[in-house]
């Protein structure tokens, strides 16, 4: 049995990762989380996932902050994932992936504020409480950031004395972590990673 590390990508990010492997899975709109599941299961057979990485777009909302007296721009309000999302209401659904970890394996979620608390606020985004509950439902480790992600896609374009002759779509490179970067356990514990390095390799 291997171990196996696998990527997904949610269209609305970009279409492809900047070193793409075959073993990438790229969900859209029409993507359902039983089908996502269903392709990860295929791309396993017997072996076990060292890691999973899940990059896409993370719901933020916007929060009042009587203390500081300001309003901004909150995380933490769910996973823009194929059809279904990841929110409170669609967590459960990731069970289907408990047991498909290998003993220290992880799932990423590289998404933008998917691990910020909302919730002082008065309103519901608490990235914190969702992603515990994924980290439960999936029975391995969850990482994800409380802060906004950057990442880099586009068109790189070849010119000869300055015309352009060429184009082509770059894909999707995700670079380093931003902000704290935050390890949820099965058991419902959480700890600080000081040294995440990139988000998605």
């Amino acid at each position: 049995m291997a171990a196996v590390e696998l990527r997904v990508l949610d269209t609305r990010i970009g279409a492809r990762f900047k070193r793409p492997r075959p073993t990438d899975i790229i969900v859209g709109t029409s993507t359902t989380l039983t089908r996502l599941f269903d392709r990860v299961t295929a791309a396993l057979g017997s072996n076990r996932l060292s890691r999973l990485s899940v990059c896409c777009h993370g719901y933020e909302g916007g929060v009042a902050d009587e203390r500081m007296a300001m309003s901004r721009m909150g995380g933490g309000f769910g996973l823009q994932l194929g059809q279904d999302d990841l929110t409170f209401d669609t967590v459960g659904a990731f069970n289907a992936l408990s047991g498909r970890f290998m003993a220290g394996g992880q799932m990423d979620i590289y998404a933008c504020a998917a691990a910020e608390d909302s919730s002082s606020t008065g309103f519901t985004g608490n990235g914190r409480l969702l992603m515990r509950e994924l980290a439960g439902q999936i029975n391995a480790t969850v990482r994800a950031s409380d802060s906004i992600q950057i990442y880099n896609h586009g068109v790189v374009t070849t010119t000869v004395f300055g015309i352009p002759v060429f184009s082509e779509y770059e894909g999707v490179d995700f670079g380093d972590w931003e902000g704290n970067v935050w390890l949820f356990l099965p058991d419902g514990s959480r700890r600080q990673d000081r040294r995440p390095g990139r988000g998605v390799n």
